[in-house]
């Protein structure tokens, strides 16, 4: 079984329903099958071959939130701006991204980051996706900083501009997640992988 992490990721609440409600559908069907199921099963032998069976069916017929989030990623991260053979990050850029708090100039005053979720995603993922946030954005955080702009408070309304077009071309992690769950919602027909 492949490393997990869990991550925290802001997104507008209509996003984080069309996570959570797709879930608890899936979730719901999976117990009506699962009761259905063990009254039919003859025995503790048949309950057990049941309950296996849900283990194995549950990610591709009966997704959990953190499997819908992830299959979204794997499919942003497959996109020809993302997929690539980036520079792996340095041990000390690891550690900068795994310290909390915004990028400079990845604030988006005109988008909903109101809600917090929270989602176990396969580490190597979750990497593969920081680490192609960070070499696209590291010329632009380079910009930001090198002209002054890091510290919002003490900006200029004109300063803040020139850090909010700079800042535009920031990507980030949250940004390729959210980007993922819009662009690449997988519906029935879809696939999800099995792992």
């Amino acid at each position: 079984m492949a490393a997990t992490q869990r991550v925290i990721i802001h997104m507008s609440e209509s996003l984080a329903v069309r996570v959570s409600s797709t879930a608890r559908s899936y979730r719901d069907a999976e117990k009506l099958w699962r009761r259905i199921s063990l009254d039919r099963a003859a025995g503790p032998k048949e309950r057990k071959a049941v309950r296996v069976q849900a283990a194995l069916r549950r990610r591709t017929e009966w997704p959990t939130e953190d499997h819908l989030v992830e299959a979204c990623l794997l499919g942003r991260m497959a996109e020809p701006d993302l997929d690539r053979d980036w520079v792996p990050l340095t041990e000390e850029e690891r550690a900068e991204l795994s310290l909390p708090g915004m990028w400079p100039g990845s604030e988006r005053p005109d988008e909903d980051f109101s809600t917090p979720c929270a989602y176990t995603l396969n580490h190597d993922l979750i990497w593969r996706a920081r680490t192609a946030a960070w070499r696209i954005s590291e010329p632009w955080i380079n910009q930001i900083l090198a002209q002054g702009l890091g510290n919002l408070r003490t900006l200029s309304e004109e300063r803040r501009e020139q850090r909010a077009a700079l800042g535009a071309n920031v990507l980030t992690f949250g940004a390729i997640v959210r980007e993922g769950i819009s662009s690449h919602w997988p519906t029935k027909a879809t696939q999800l992988s099995p792992e």
